[in-house]
């Protein structure tokens, strides 16, 4: 079967909004890049992207490391596989039970974060007779104003200025083992140059700091960051992104490098349909209501960017402006602005692609206690079906 037939097959049983993954394109992408990848260079996968089980099995199948930041992320990438070897913890929020858990599962790394987070995984540490490998993260000044989902130049809960690690001395710590640093300030990077500029920055100030508190820069976890563009088919190339990091390597004489890749792995390889259940004109404007929205999908209202959008299967008719809205009571619920087919019409089904990454995962499902959506992956040609959507009698309490 081909694409269209199987997205056919899922709308015919499922009767309702579904995100859809085309996870053979998926797999040939994540082996072209680990399958060129230097020796020095590891990739991790950033859970929070997608944590759908078959995506990360197929990840752990092809040598991906998992990056997890939740109790919850570090359940679903077991359940897909992983060893704890292949697992390194991140997020700001690390209490001590969640960090006495990681050890527990004997996670290779653990991202440090602040300073009650290195007192009490050593404390933790101490109590098994045993050593942890940690990072610390670091959060770094930068002479423009720019923002980004993760912070950019603002001040942000992720990790500590250069100064405020500094306070420390590591010689307290001797149940921790410093590995080296992690700084992930900016997202969604589109641009070689920006991207080598960026890193460049990180890495100077990296090396400083690892030469002022005495421990040895073994690793250098840049995080993600590479782009996939929402407005057109743009994307950073791989093999010039691996480029730049074997200049940068050779620069700096550093021994190894990390990447957290997230958007880059997954999120042109999904989609997310939905059906119009209304369109009217509104003041001079075109409006479309649709079954989902922001329940599904929240992105567009998180960072005012949205997913492209195309009408499925439908061809040969002039476009025309639509401001597309999804159906909860607020006018955050607004999907973006499209040149859609005039001969759309209620029962009709939009596409919104390059969804694979941050899309139901960074949703709000339950306003207005509309159905949970569901998810269809093909692999091997073969379509399965994670999870039907739910009905509200199906989750509320």
């Amino acid at each position: 079967m081909n694409r269209a037939d199987h997205i056919k097959e899922v709308i015919n049983r499922f009767q309702s909004s579904f995100y859809f993954y085309d996870l053979d394109q998926f797999e040939v992408h994540i082996k072209n890049i680990k399958g060129t990848l230097h020796p020095d260079i590891k990739v991790w996968y950033a859970t929070k992207a997608n944590p759908l089980t078959e995506v990360l099995r197929i990840l752990n199948k092809n040598g991906f490391g998992a990056d997890v930041a939740s109790l919850g992320e570090l359940k679903q990438a077991r359940t897909a596989g992983y060893g704890p070897k292949d697992l390194i913890a991140t997020g700001p929020a690390k209490s001590k039970s969640y960090l006495a858990g990681l050890m527990q599962a004997e996670v290779q790394a653990i991202v440090i974060e602040s300073i009650n987070q290195l007192k009490d995984l050593n404390e933790i540490a101490g109590k098994l007779g045993r050593t942890q490998e940690i990072l610390l993260r670091v959060q770094l000044e930068w002479d423009d104003d720019l923002k980004s989902v993760l912070g950019g130049s603002s001040i942000t809960p992720f990790g500590l200025g250069t100064e405020d690690w500094k306070e420390i001395d590591l010689k307290n710590y001797k149940n921790l083992k410093v590995q080296g640093l992690h700084c992930f300030q900016w997202g969604n990077i589109l641009d070689i140059e920006q991207l080598e500029k960026v890193w460049d920055h990180t890495i100077l100030e990296c090396q400083k700091l690892s030469l002022e508190m005495g421990f040895p820069l073994e690793v250098l976890d840049l995080g993600g960051g590479l782009g996939l563009s929402y407005k057109d088919d743009r994307e950073l190339n791989f093999s010039e992104v691996q480029d730049l990091l074997i200049k940068l390597k050779t620069k700096y004489e550093l021994d190894k490098i990390w990447l957290e890749l997230g958007r880059f792995s997954i999120g042109k390889f999904g989609s997310y349909f939905t059906r119009i259940v209304d369109i009217k004109t509104v003041r001079g404007k075109n409006i479309v209501v649709t079954e989902g929205g922001i329940n599904h999908m929240a992105r567009p209202a998180l960072v005012g960017e949205s997913f492209p959008c195309e009408a499925f299967m439908l061809e040969d008719s002039e476009l025309t402006s639509y401001a597309v809205h999804g159906p909860l009571c607020t006018a955050l619920d607004t999907l973006g602005e499209f040149e859609l087919p005039m001969s759309l019409k209620v029962g009709d089904w939009l596409e919104f692609k390059r969804t694979g990454a941050y899309g139901f995962s960074e949703s709000m499902p339950y306003f207005l206690c509309h159905d949970l959506v569901g998810e269809a992956i093909v692999y091997q040609n073969e379509l399965m079906v994670p999870r039907m959507p739910k009905t509200n009698l199906e989750w509320m309490v």
